[in-house]
């Protein structure tokens, strides 16, 4: 629906790079200001305040931050109104969708991603169902909310040939997924590796519960008043400021909670290339998965406790701002993740060879 993480510019550039055609649509521009390609501005979505009004009166609040239940886990109308509004907001969009697809040529494609697995209705697979028909391929990539708290849309998930996420718990929460790391354009940031005087100990969130931010807060506070650190914390900031915020820092924390899924997001990943040190909580099986990671784990209940350990080896956070920009070019590069995603091309022969420039 929106680019929450700025991917979809990195993934079209790679693609055209290697000799191929990419277009990426979104229903609606994402606040972070990240650049877009072709952009419906639909009406009735998130990006404005009478929807998200509406949205609490469609959900309970609770239901927000509850898990969806299922293998995978299923979204389904909560009511007949919010099934009413779906159907209705459909049918509003249809006509202006089948414009667009005109106007770009969208069903000349040959392999279509969908991102968090939504299409362009919420209630109907078209035309994703009739362009599977004529042999058109398609690929899902989830994350985040998508399949934790709404879960899979149905009769859009059963179209995928391909399941992908970046985010390791959710491999547990569908049949047949495969994982790919999130793409970054490594290159475009020169890393410091020298520590401030005193250090500089951020945080970005724009949703404090699932980062578990007010914990984070409350020791980074501490800290400063026994160590001196000085703490920024980068909340609902758009993506420019926040990166501008992030590069004048020493250490970056991303969650302690695992609330939203397990280790570390692209916040991380930005971070990381950089040159900054990162803490999060890593789960044991998302250590055993990445087993050569850069991170510095900490934990909810011991986390002041932990960044004092931190903070006290200078030596240590060096050593993590090198290890760690040394990592994420080696795993999140560009170049590196769409290697793998043309190798999943080849795999289901959607494709006859990997490129030569691979």
């Amino acid at each position: 629906m929106e680019d929450t993480a700025g991917t979809l510019g990195i993934f079209k550039r790679q693609h055209e790079a290697l000799g191929n055609e990419c277009r990426y649509v979104t229903l609606f521009r994402s606040p972070e200001g990240f650049p877009h390609d072709i952009e419906l501005n639909l009406p009735l979505l998130p990006a404005t305040d009478w929807f998200k009004s509406v949205k609490h009166q469609l959900v309970e609040d609770e239901q927000l931050y509850t898990d969806a239940t299922g293998y995978p886990p299923t979204w389904q109308a909560k009511s007949w109104w919010q099934s009413a509004f779906f159907h209705m907001r459909d049918k509003l969009w249809k006509p202006r969708i089948q414009k667009a697809i005109e106007q770009y040529g969208l069903d000349e494609f040959d392999i279509y991603h969908l991102e968090g697995g939504h299409g362009f209705l919420r209630m109907s697979a078209w035309p994703f169902d009739e362009w599977v028909e004529r042999g058109k391929h398609l690929l899902i990539n989830y994350h985040g909310a998508d399949m934790r708290t709404r879960g899979v849309l149905p009769w859009i998930d059963n179209l995928a040939e391909v399941y992908t996420t970046s985010e390791l718990d959710l491999m547990e929460r569908h049949p047949d997924m495969d994982y790919v790391f999130l793409p970054f354009e490594v290159e475009k940031f020169t890393p410091s590796y020298e520590n401030h005087t005193p250090l500089r100990v951020c945080h970005a969130t724009r949703d404090r519960f699932w980062k578990g931010s007010d914990t984070i807060i409350a020791a980074c506070e501490k800290l400063a008043k026994t160590h001196g650190i000085e703490f920024i914390l980068i909340e609902n900031q758009p993506h420019a400021k926040t990166l501008a915020m992030k590069a004048e820092c020493d250490i970056y924390i991303d969650q302690v909670s695992n609330l939203g899924g397990w280790g570390y997001g692209m916040n991380s990943v930005e971070a990381l290339s950089m040159g900054l040190a990162c803490c999060t909580n890593l789960v044991p099986k998302y250590e055993a998965f990445i087993p050569d990671h850069p991170f510095f784990n900490v934990n909810k209940e011991s986390l002041y406790d932990d960044l004092v350990r931190l903070i006290e080896q200078p030596a240590l956070i060096t050593e993590l701002r090198q290890k760690g920009r040394e990592w994420v070019e080696r795993t999140h590069s560009a170049r590196a993740v769409i290697k793998s995603v043309y190798a999943l091309y080849l795999r289901e022969k959607w494709i006859g060879a990997l490129p030569r420039d691979l």
